[in-house]
């Protein structure tokens, strides 16, 4: 039988890694924006280095913190920002890689890869599809998982 001639995009498990990417970056995003928003705080000026404080004028209304503080906060978001690219870096290899496994395989385990971990269907209902019996399908999936495929 030959491969469904779905678009990747239509992929329900990449579908499902894209929406986790993109929730990702969002994380990032505000992240960046929370570090923006600390440097504010402490008055820090970016690269420029540390403002001086002028006593001439009134305190600023609003909420401010120490120095020291704000450093603090920049850099557990600054860590958390490395966890969340790692993160989107594994799953982007994750993508890769059941693409590359998908495109080796022909047959019987195609069709099964295609059913189970592409369109994450139940044992059940992708036995159904295929034409299989479930035995039969069980058989070939867990040949599969011996192999390292799924």
């Amino acid at each position: 039988m030959a491969k469904p001639g779905k678009k990747y995009t239509e992929w329900k498990i990449f579908t499902e890694i894209d929406l986790k990417i993109m929730m990702i970056n969002e994380r990032i995003k505000n992240h960046e924006k929370s570090i923006e928003k600390a440097k504010r705080m402490s008055g820090w000026k970016g690269p420029a280095g540390v403002s001086g404080i002028d006593y001439s004028r009134e305190p600023m209304a609003g909420v401010h913190i120490s120095f020291a503080e704000g450093l603090r906060m920049i850099g557990l978001d600054e860590t958390r920002i490395r966890e969340l690219k790692a993160e989107r870096a594994d799953l982007r290899r994750q993508k890769k890689r059941i693409e590359k496994i998908y495109e080796s395989l022909d047959g019987a385990e195609a069709q099964v890869y295609y059913l189970r971990v592409i369109q994450k269907m139940t044992q059940e209902a992708a036995a159904d599809e295929a034409g299989f019996s479930r035995r039969h399908f069980q058989r070939i999936e867990s040949a599969m998982r011996d192999e390292g495929l799924i």
